[in-house]
């Protein structure tokens, strides 16, 4: 026996669930936030679009983990609720420029964002939450990068950061999220792009 050790098993979930849900909903907090221009993550999770976009997000990662792995949901969304109140602390300082750093990394192929989109939908689920944020990513990519915003510039970063094709479903729901963006659409537009996007799958 181990002081303070707590066993978990299997092991692999609580390396997913760390990355997949506290990581990605940090980073699609820091994410939107950029697109308020807002400097603090807890500034940003007051926002009520954001805080639902975010916890829909870790949402759609809790369902996939849940039924990959056969973890009870409840315990995964209890453990979402905690994740939430804690990006509320602004005694933390936690800024959305430094959580939303290296996009090219948290937009690589197995990291938090597309990783968990990727896992998603291989539970038939489609990640119509981490969609948005993932846009967001692909815009403070771009801009970090020099690049023009366009649609061109985003379906490249995705093809060759993410290693999607864009006519992959995947990315189709990202440019798709990322077209709005570049219209001039509000946070409340993302979120109800994304209820619409959830909602046609449910029907």
């Amino acid at each position: 026996e181990i002081k303070n050790m707590v066993p978990f098993e299997p092991f692999d979930f609580y390396i997913k669930r760390k990355l997949y849900i506290h990581n990605m909903g940090h980073a699609t907090c820091a994410y939107l936030g950029d697109l308020m221009g807002l400097p603090y993550i807890y500034q940003a999770i007051d926002v009520a679009d954001i805080r639902i976009l975010v916890q829909n997000a870790m949402l759609e990662s809790a369902q996939a983990l849940s039924v990959k792995y056969g973890v009870p949901l409840n315990e995964i969304v209890l453990h979402i609720t905690d994740l939430l109140h804690r990006f509320t602390n602004a005694a933390l300082g936690d800024t959305c420029a430094r959580v939303g750093g290296d996009p090219a990394r948290k937009l690589s192929p197995a990291d938090r964002i597309i990783g968990s989109s990727t896992l998603v939908l291989e539970q038939n689920i489609t990640p119509a939450y981490i969609a948005v944020g993932a846009a967001a990513a692909v815009q403070r990519y771009i801009k970090e990068a020099g690049m023009e915003s366009n649609m061109e510039s985003a379906k490249q970063v995705l093809q060759e950061v993410s290693g999607l094709a864009s006519d992959s479903p995947l990315a189709t729901l990202i440019l798709n999220m990322y077209e709005r963006i570049l219209s001039g659409a509000t946070i409340a537009d993302l979120r109800r792009a994304a209820d619409e996007a959830k909602a046609a799958t449910l029907s």
